[in-house]
């Protein structure tokens, strides 16, 4: 269970990244919605500006749906699907579908032989979309490693990749991690790590960022075999 801190840090981390998220799509709208308010514009132009207002708002609603999603994970407000899961083929699977994404990235996965988990294989597979992503989208060969080893209770999965500076705040705000066609949309790199750590913490696991100037940047994953009752 989270301590107060831990609670009111992730509140103010989401609250950061829902104004930095809406601010772009927004202004943009703002902007062209003033340049529609005239007579001044070509037919080209007016198309132009209604498609630029149709895509930003598109964009809000993914947003809008995703952070809503954070927020019901975290809340336990979602009921969980259940199922007994392969945690290394679904690794492997997560990993092959960043490499059919653009740009391409690729993930080498070490796994172990170890037991079943029983989790939401969608969403675990979000999970790792979205740690896998986020680490090797900056590496200069767009690689990462995924190590996966069973521990007691349940498994441990480090990600890294070699890269100049450690993950921060301000990177992660900035960052854009391309995804494949939907389910997996295009989301914002800060979006994609609330996603996961809420997805972690509803199975009673975490993720962590890290840093070490031998390896590179990378993520700790742990999960319990099983997801806690309430």
């Amino acid at each position: 269970m989270r301590t107060s801190s831990n609670t009111v840090a992730l509140q103010a981390r989401f609250l950061a990244v829902i104004s930095h998220e809406l601010r772009t799509p927004l202004t943009t709208i703002a902007s062209f919605t003033e340049s529609l308010d005239t007579d001044d514009l070509a037919p080209a132009e007016r198309s132009i500006a209604l498609a630029a207002v149709r895509r930003n708002t598109d964009r809000m609603l993914a947003l809008v749906a995703d952070l809503a999603l954070v927020s019901r994970l975290q809340t336990n407000d979602l009921e969980l699907r259940a199922s007994t899961i392969d945690l290394a083929a679904l690794i492997r699977e997560t990993a092959e579908l960043l490499a059919s994404g653009e740009p391409y990235t690729e993930a080498t996965v070490e796994a172990v032989d170890g037991p079943a988990i029983s989790a939401d294989a969608g969403l675990l597979r979000d999970l790792f979309y979205a740690v896998i992503g986020t680490v090797a989208s900056d590496a200069a060969d767009r690689c990462a490693t995924v190590s996966a080893v069973p521990e007691a209770g349940g498994w441990h999965v480090t990600v890294t990749a070699r890269r100049a500076e450690r993950f921060t705040e301000e990177s992660l705000m900035a960052g854009m991690l391309a995804a494949p066609e939907p389910p997996h949309r295009r989301r914002s790199t800060a979006v994609w790590m609330l996603l996961a750590e809420a997805i972690a913490g509803r199975h009673g696991g975490s993720v962590e960022l890290t840093y070490d100037p031998q390896t590179g940047a990378g993520a700790q994953i742990r999960l319990p075999a099983a997801i806690p009752t309430a």
